[in-house]
């Protein structure tokens, strides 16, 4: 300890790299040693490195780049496939403490990086491949290299802050807030306006262009294949007004950024405005940052539905603000500080992390907790290729078709070893709504002896009227764990031939 106060006297930022380099160590260890499986989105992103492109179905291309170099390294393991996540994540805290040191100063850095890399979701992101993982480092190296670039418009600056924007899109789209952040906060700040409005801030939008550029080519070529899906994902067509949804998405949002570490943020924007005008600026240049991706989501929740993870993007700046809190008051009072307070949610979040590494690494004390339904999603998925691979040959079926994509690929990783019979999946509307729909699709030759295994009954009698010929053959059901289990009912059908996807087909099978 006093080796590591020592180093940070001299040299801070080696101090922090030092202690997120041995957090990141610890996460890859909880990778390495979980027996839990991959999931259906893992487990898509993965299909996606197979062939690396600029862009896929439902998402940019970063992220199946990154699962290629991993897995060209390691091979196609569940780690293998997660590898860069913890260390995604360690780099994304080093930015947030370059940003905190330089805004404010050293100790704010390393707050800054504490409250980001012990958030709640950061300790599950950490352990799973996801687009946040990827997302998240971009967003913070693009929030330093603009800070950068509003206290210096140099055009490096400019450069880098484009270049990591661009990889951020490219990571997620939901990245496009940060330049929505960027302007509100050039509204209220001069130094950010002049910024902007400088050879360096026409560079930043010149190297983002670039960078953006193969996957915007892409999207063109393929009809904007992956803007289609993002908007349905947003799920505009159903909105409504669900004023009471703001309670789910406070509760949403705690669980992602800690219980106290959010109602402190939440209160603190009240009192935000302090004596210190300098200290101020930079607290609203963090704000802009923070509030304007949860603003968007809070809107959507209200709207339609949004899942928690949506916002992930307002807590990078977020995580750097509270940090500024610490060493001041609360209120104007100053009868109470923030301090305190920030400390304790990290505290809390460190330990809720320590449990998730243990529950995550020894599932069976999760079973007796009873938090088996937080597993299910990665349980089972080889014992299901296994029992529908091995009927499949029992009935010498020339395929196997599944009514769920995240059951598709399930089969499609676990079963890249397997001696099993090409993986089809059924299509619900009239075109492709996933990727499993779009790459499973039936080919001829392929409806012979099909082996249809369903876990929606529901769609059962739509996917009856699909074949010439059906029939029951059974049901296969995978233990997932004490009182979960996932349930296919098999059949045995030929001859192919998909129903049109019209209104009356839908009204026929709406009225069963």
């Amino acid at each position: 300890m006093q080796a590591l106060k020592t180093l940070w006297k001299r040299d801070s930022a080696s101090a922090a790299a030092l202690v997120i380099g041995l957090l990141v160590i610890v996460r890859l260890i909880s990778v390495i040693a979980t027996p839990l499986e991959i999931g259906p989105d893992e487990s898509q992103y993965w299909r996606w490195s197979r062939v690396l492109d600029f862009g896929y179905y439902s998402k940019p291309p970063l992220m199946a780049w990154l699962i290629a170099i991993s897995t060209g390294m390691f091979g196609s393991a569940e780690w293998a496939i997660r590898f860069f996540s913890p260390i995604l994540h360690g780099l994304a805290a080093f930015f947030l403490f370059l940003l905190g040191r330089r805004a404010f100063d050293a100790p704010t850095g390393a707050w800054a990086a504490a409250i980001y890399a012990m958030m709640p979701g950061i300790w599950l992101s950490s352990t799973i491949m996801s687009t946040d993982a990827v997302l998240l480092p971009m967003w913070a190296a693009s929030l330093y290299f603009l800070w950068r670039l509003r206290e210096s418009p140099k055009l490096a600056w400019g450069f880098a802050a484009g270049g990591f924007i661009g990889l951020a899109v490219l990571a997620k789209y939901a990245a496009l807030y940060i330049l929505g952040g960027a302007v509100l906060a050039a509204l209220f700040d001069k130094e950010m306006r002049k910024a902007l409005l400088s050879p360096a801030g026409a560079v930043m939008l010149v190297a983002m262009a670039i960078v953006m550029a193969p996957n915007l080519i892409w999207n063109y070529l393929h009809g904007f294949e992956t803007v289609k899906h993002t908007a349905d994902n947003a799920n505009v067509s159903e909105a409504g007004f669900h004023p009471l949804n703001v309670f789910s998405f406070l509760a949403d949002q705690m669980g992602v950024f800690g219980p106290i570490t959010m109602l402190v943020l939440l209160a603190g924007f009240a009192f935000i405005a302090g004596r210190d005008p300098e200290r101020r600026t930079r607290d609203i240049w963090l704000l802009c940052f923070t509030l304007l991706p949860l603003a968007v989501i809070l809107v959507q929740e209200i709207m339609s539905r949004a899942h928690a993870n949506w916002a992930a993007t307002a807590y990078p700046a977020a995580s750097v603000l509270l940090a500024s809190w610490i060493t001041r008051a609360f209120m104007k009072s100053g009868k109470w500080k923030a301090g305190p307070a920030i400390k304790a949610g990290v505290a809390l979040n460190a330990l809720i992390g320590v449990v998730f590494v243990v529950l995550w690494t020894a599932p069976q004390l999760g079973d007796a907790l009873g938090a088996t339904n937080a597993y299910k999603r990665v349980r089972g998925w080889e014992a299901t290729t296994r029992g529908l691979g091995a009927r499949a040959t029992e009935l010498d079926a020339s395929a196997i078709m599944l009514d769920e994509r995240e059951v598709w690929h399930g089969l499609d990783y676990y079963g890249r070893d397997m001696d099993i019979p090409p993986v089809r999946a059924w299509q619900r509307g009239d075109t492709p709504k996933s990727h499993a729909e779009e790459a499973g699709a039936m080919q001829p030759g392929d409806d012979s002896r099909v082996l249809v295994a369903s876990i929606h009954r529901e769609f059962e009698p739509m996917i009856a009227a699909d074949f010439e010929k059906i029939e029951p053959v059974g049901k296969l059901t995978v233990p997932l764990g004490p009182g979960k289990e996932r349930e296919l009912h098999m059949f045995m059908a030929s001859g192919y031939h998909p129903q049109p996807r019209t209104a009356e087909f839908e009204k026929r099978f709406q009225a069963k």
